[in-house]
């Protein structure tokens, strides 16, 4: 929407993987360049790249497949990641805005898939990630921490000697650099 005008700027754009898509959640990167698309029907999220108001690549699967419902984004302050919350099997999934590709695997949120975690905010600092689960009725903190490479924390461990953080699993959070990631839904160690 140009909105000087307060009309439609160009055609629509086409996103997902068919008329199944179900476009839903919208965020765009700090410098405007990116917009990520959550995809509800058929389980992906669509890249738009804003100058050119074309879809960038191939739709990326999040959650566990066609049921993970993908419903709202969130991009990090400094553009690096992109949190994705899936409604359908309980989980966010992290996306690497550099490369456009899963970062990790899906982190469970909440009671696990009867949580239904619809929205999700990230903290202007970038230390977190605030997920709401509407079917449990909680929220989630996840603590972004310095995520720098693909090491896994597996269910909530060990965030790495010194080094890089991990992704917390199974209701984990992930751990800041030489910290803990946490189990069973605790925060990881910042």
């Amino acid at each position: 929407i140009d909105t000087a005008t307060n009309t439609l700027f160009g055609s629509p754009i086409s996103v997902g993987s068919g008329s199944s898509s179900t476009p839903y959640g919208v965020a765009v990167t700090p410098d405007g360049r990116y917009a990520y698309v959550a995809n509800l029907g058929d389980g992906t999220v669509s890249v738009i790249d804003t100058t050119t108001n074309t879809v960038t690549g191939s739709p990326i699967s999040v959650g566990f497949g066609n049921g993970s419902q993908p419903f709202e984004v969130a991009v990090t302050p400094d553009g690096r990641y992109a949190y994705v919350t899936n409604n359908g099997d309980g989980t966010v999934s992290v996306i690497d805005t550099a490369t456009n590709t899963l970062f990790g695997s899906p982190i469970s949120v909440g009671s696990g898939s009867s949580s239904t975690p619809y929205g999700v905010a990230v903290t202007p600092d970038g230390r977190y990630a605030y997920v709401a689960n509407l079917g449990d009725g909680t929220v989630s903190v996840l603590t972004i921490g310095a995520i720098t490479s693909g090491t896994n924390g597996g269910n909530g461990g060990n965030g790495g000697n010194g080094g890089t953080a991990g992704l917390g699993g199974t209701g984990g959070a992930a751990g800041s650099p030489g910290g803990t990631a946490g189990t069973n839904g605790q925060n990881g160690v910042v």
